[in-house]
């Protein structure tokens, strides 16, 4: 464990030292705070022109989707690349794979890397966004901001299995373009094909991102539950097992 925790921190402080994840985070926070001033703008042009009092501030639940859908697992493709194919095509694997850390502990510490810099993310969201809610908007009561709190909790567990499945993709590229390109494609594809056919809503690992939803309120039976947690860890397992064996046989 104290090797993989070394391991961990090593693959932590080569994502942090790009500065390029600093800035999106910044830009992330940019657009919670605009966002917020849109909304600000346009109920105050509501009440001048017509008396009504509009409530658009973004609360944690409101903001949650663009970014879970959108923002993080763009951040969390370039991750995967920057760590896994990039540093193939630069030879730094190389280096890494003659440390005393078996290849399945190294390849698990990137993608956890990836994962907690979802999670940093999402946290800077939510507390941002909270803040903004209870000083321009109306204040959440205790209730309300611990549903909110678990729901950006949850979104964790399929956010992992995408970071899995991302870093097998990245196991097969050849470039950091061509591999941000696969994976871009695939999310495409993987997204919109429920929109076409209905029957792949709950076949997608995909369509597990926006799970918490199910969460809210009336909880599923027993059985929905059981089935959307085999196919989500079902997924997950697959994913993880399938990048462990090529990158343990993977010649770099």
């Amino acid at each position: 464990m104290r090797i993989f925790f070394a391991t961990y921190q090593n693959e932590w402080s080569k994502l942090i030292a790009r500065k390029k994840y600093i800035v999106f985070l910044c830009i992330g926070l940019g657009l919670c705070i605009i966002w917020t001033g849109l909304g600000q703008l346009i109920a105050s042009v509501a009440m001048q022109q017509s008396g009504f009092s509009l409530t658009l501030t973004p609360t944690p639940l409101g903001t949650l989707p663009f970014y879970l859908q959108f923002m993080i697992p763009f951040l969390m493709f370039m991750g995967v690349t920057d760590l896994i194919t990039v540093e193939a095509v630069d030879n730094n694997m190389k280096a890494m794979i003659y440390r005393p850390v078996e290849r399945w502990k190294l390849y698990a510490s990137k993608i956890l890397v990836v994962v907690t810099y979802a999670a940093l993310y999402l946290a800077c969201v939510f507390v941002l966004s909270t803040l903004l809610n209870q000083i321009l908007g109306r204040p959440l009561r205790a209730s309300e901001l611990f549903v909110a709190l678990v729901s950006y909790a949850m979104t964790l567990i399929p956010l992992a299995i995408l970071a899995s499945f991302a870093a097998l993709i990245a196991l097969l590229g050849r470039s950091g373009t061509l591999t941000m390109f696969l994976l871009l494609l695939a999310y495409f594809l993987l997204s919109a094909l429920p929109v076409f056919f209905p029957l792949f809503n709950e076949m997608l690992f995909t369509s597990y991102l926006s799970w918490y939803t199910l969460w809210i309120g009336v909880l599923p039976s027993a059985s929905k539950m059981i089935h959307m947690l085999a196919i989500v860890f079902g997924y997950g397992i697959v994913f993880f097992t399938a990048g462990s064996l090529v990158f343990e046989r993977k010649e770099f």
